[in-house]
């Protein structure tokens, strides 16, 4: 009994086989902890990540001029590249409507551009767009695009210049007359040049009743005139001014046509 007892204690005592055993498994699990952290890091930090432009929705101008400006940012590495910063640097390109960016692993942080689109020149060197946002485009080629109409005014009235266009074009739609160029002066007067060739002032006062009331005038009591119509003053309270085109008259003895000088004709309202 006594020698039972002895050896169970001894082997109490000294568990020296089970503490290494637990000591080695502990000391395998904190060194991968620890080998892992270290390469997650290196990783993490690891060489600057690759700002790649997307050539989708882009012509090679605007690639180029994009690519070239994206190239010069510190994108950090691919974890910690901040998005929202290198998307705020896309952005100030103002011919720039809408950017997205996202990590792609393989490829690097990639930038996809949606250039605005031009319905009309402003000015001599810009465009703008529908939303009446006023810029220079990449290339000078883009303000020689067909069918640009051509707005002029302050930059500031940009808005409201582009949706004066579109209510003008809006009304005078059955008459086939659509706004070739748009002009609103210092003193807030329009001068409106239609595809036809028919030019209408009209001042701020009443804007949009006066060229609504021409546009039904012209499909109705003057349907018949209307392709004699050079141009109509608007800037009137009661009625407007309409400037008839010249009228060539033949001779009975075959000279030459003799050019008559425009008439005038006040139409009441």
């Amino acid at each position: 009994m006594d020698t039972t007892a002895a050896s169970v204690n001894k082997t109490a005592l000294n568990p020296s086989k089970y503490l290494s055993a637990k000591t080695w498994i502990t000391l395998t699990v904190v060194l991968f902890v620890a080998i892992f952290f270290v390469v997650s890091n290196r990783i993490y930090h690891s060489q600057p990540a690759k700002v790649v432009v997307n050539t989708k929705n882009l012509d090679a101008a605007q690639y180029e001029t994009l690519n070239k400006v994206m190239a010069k940012k510190e994108a950090g590495s691919f974890f910690t590249a901040v998005l929202p910063e290198l998307k705020d640097s896309a952005m100030q390109q103002d011919w720039i409507s809408q950017v997205d960016i996202e990590r792609k692993w393989g490829e690097g942080i990639v930038i996809t551009a949606l250039p605005r689109e031009a319905i009309a020149r402003f000015g001599s060197e810009h465009l703008i767009d529908s939303q009446g946002k006023v810029y220079k485009p990449v290339s000078e080629s883009e303000l020689l695009q067909p069918g640009l109409i051509m707005l002029q005014g302050d930059a500031d009235q940009s808005t409201l210049i582009m949706q004066q266009m579109q209510q003008v074009n809006q009304w005078f739609a059955p008459l086939d007359m659509q706004v070739e160029d748009l002009v609103l002066t210092p003193r807030m007067t329009w001068a409106i040049k239609f595809n036809n060739g028919m030019r209408i002032i009209v001042d701020n006062e009443h804007t949009s009743q006066k060229l609504m009331n021409l546009s039904q005038l012209l499909q109705n009591q003057l349907a018949d005139k209307k392709e004699n119509i050079a141009a109509a003053d608007l800037r009137y309270k009661n009625g407007f001014v309409i400037d008839w085109k010249a009228q060539v008259e033949q001779t009975t003895t075959g000279a030459a046509a003799q050019e008559a000088s425009a008439e005038e004709s006040e139409i009441p309202l």
